[in-house]
């Protein structure tokens, strides 16, 4: 704002009011002033002088209240009122006449510079005022951009701390500034000895911090990445580094490459084993006709007898290829799961018996129904049992449990079949469900690995613990699926 604007506003703030008292002072000292002046006789010019200087005090006033304006018109009004006064005196006594005039000059001075006066100190607090309100304004905007900087810094915070990828800023001599929550736990991985860095970060930083650079534990593995950290004006703060647990993408990664092994594996045994039947067919013909043709001869006919049983025993290779090179489509409806784990332990506790293992079935709450193929769960959980009495001493225990995990994310049903026998190897373990995998001398390799297929196929999982001599625990997950009042298949038909 100028400085004429500012004098303008101050002179439209000094306008006398009808109410104002300066101005009924100001009206009524300059009445009383000159009716003394015309009531007091002429040649008592001691008197008059008195009255005289009695109207600086209301030109000073109306100056001080209304600025220049108001006291050059106090002033002009005072020199109006007195003028008949100095006229009717310069008659008698000419000699005060020239002093009377340059009074009345005083009084036009007195008023327009103390006016100035009055003007320049409203103009100055005007001037501060409007400093003050400018400083009060400065002052909230910037605590606004405090407060908005501070929202700012925490939601930055909250999205690190919000990251599952580590985060480390450092300056430019390596000092580290910051880290969020994951980087603190990914560090602690790699191991911080002294609360610095590990050494394969330190490696990597001092070759530059470029690149894409993976790190391997006894128990993960984390993607390291770095890039410079830049300011407003593209200046070098120093670096920033981003950690991920790559862990479980590995984990999958490797589950992919098993399940793809494991595709062109089926397609390769369900194209052998077509290929493979042809010929057997005619093996067991050519043998059956042999038999026919040998009669009654014992030493050759009980070799066209093996020929046969080995046939049949590589036929029934050839099914559990099939069956797990082509599972047949679900044929879905409701199980219900008690029932099912009930008809496979009556199935194989005459087998159980002969072998001295014990079987118990226990289920800990309500009966678990499931959306699935009643035969194919019942042939996997069948399974599974003949396995475990299998790997099971004699006055061993197998036991089957049901249960049932509801939350509200998802409901799942649990197998669980235990052993007490003789457990699996750590080697071994992480190749229980490859195809033709397998720790008997008689065995093939297939069950488990077409009770993994079965379990998937309804969109379960299957985990396995054991250890030697220990038992051995494998635990089915299955989704629930809530029926009304459902009807249990059998798993015989």
């Amino acid at each position: 704002m100028t400085s004429s604007s500012n004098t303008s506003q101050a002179m439209r703030a000094t306008r006398p009011s009808p109410r104002d008292p300066a101005l009924w002072f100001v009206v009524v000292a300059l009445v009383s002033i000159s009716t003394l002046h015309y009531l007091t006789d002429v040649r008592l010019i001691p008197y008059h002088s008195i009255y005289r200087s009695l109207y600086y005090v209301p030109i000073a006033v109306a100056a001080v209240c209304y600025g220049r304006r108001g006291g050059i018109l106090t002033a002009l009004t005072t020199t109006a009122l007195y003028l008949p006064h100095v006229v009717i005196s310069s008659n008698l006594m000419p000699m005060d006449s020239f002093s009377d005039a340059l009074e009345n000059l005083l009084f036009l001075f007195i008023g327009g510079f103390a006016g100035y006066l009055a003007d320049a100190e409203r103009e100055q607090r005007q001037r501060a005022q409007e400093v003050a309100s400018q400083l009060a304004a400065a002052n909230e905007r910037l605590q606004e951009q405090a407060t908005h900087a501070e929202q700012m810094r925490g939601q930055v915070t909250s999205i690190l701390e919000s990251l599952d990828s580590g985060v480390v800023t450092l300056d430019t001599v390596g000092h580290v500034v910051m880290t969020n929550r994951a980087a603190e736990s990914l560090l602690a991985v790699l191991g911080t000895p002294g609360g610095g860095l590990p050494r394969s970060i330190n490696a990597y930083l001092h070759e530059g911090a470029r690149g894409y650079r993976q790190l391997t534990t006894n128990t993960h593995v984390l993607g390291l990445h770095g890039s410079r950290l830049l300011g407003a004006h593209g200046e070098i703060l120093g670096t920033v580094l981003v950690l991920d647990d790559l862990t479980d993408l590995k984990a999958l990664e490797t589950q992919v490459q098993r399940a793809q092994r494991l595709a062109a594996l089926g397609r390769l045994a369900g194209g052998l084993a077509h290929e493979i039947r042809n010929p057997l067919g005619i093996v067991r013909a050519a043998a059956q006709m042999l038999q026919g043709e040998l009669g009654g001869d014992r030493p050759l006919g009980e070799y066209t007898q093996a020929i046969q049983s080995e046939v049949d025993r590589i036929d029934r290779l050839i099914e559990q290829l099939l069956a797990y090179a082509r599972p047949r489509p679900l044929a879905r409806g409701p199980v219900e799961l008690s029932n099912l784990v009930e008809r496979a332990v009556a199935l194989i506790r005459a087998y159980a018996g002969q072998h001295g293992v014990s079987c118990e079935v226990s289920t800990h709450n309500e009966a678990p129904v499931i959306d699935g193929d009643a035969e194919l769960l019942h042939q996997a959980l069948v399974n599974l049992l003949m396995n475990a009495v299998q790997a099971t001493s004699p006055g061993g225990l197998v036991s089957v449990s049901v249960t049932s995990v509801r939350d509200v994310r998802s409901s799942t049903a649990i197998l669980t079949v235990r052993d007490t026998g003789r457990g699996i190897r750590p080697d071994d373990l992480q190749h229980i469900f490859d195809p033709f995998f397998t720790a008997r001398d008689d065995g093939v390799g297939l069950g488990l690995s077409i009770v993994q297929q079965i379990v998937q196929g309804h969109g379960g999982s299957i985990d396995v613990t054991s250890a030697p001599d220990m038992g051995t625990t494998f635990f089915i997950h299955l989704p629930l699926q809530d029926l009304q009042r459902p009807e249990p298949t059998d798993c015989n038909a």
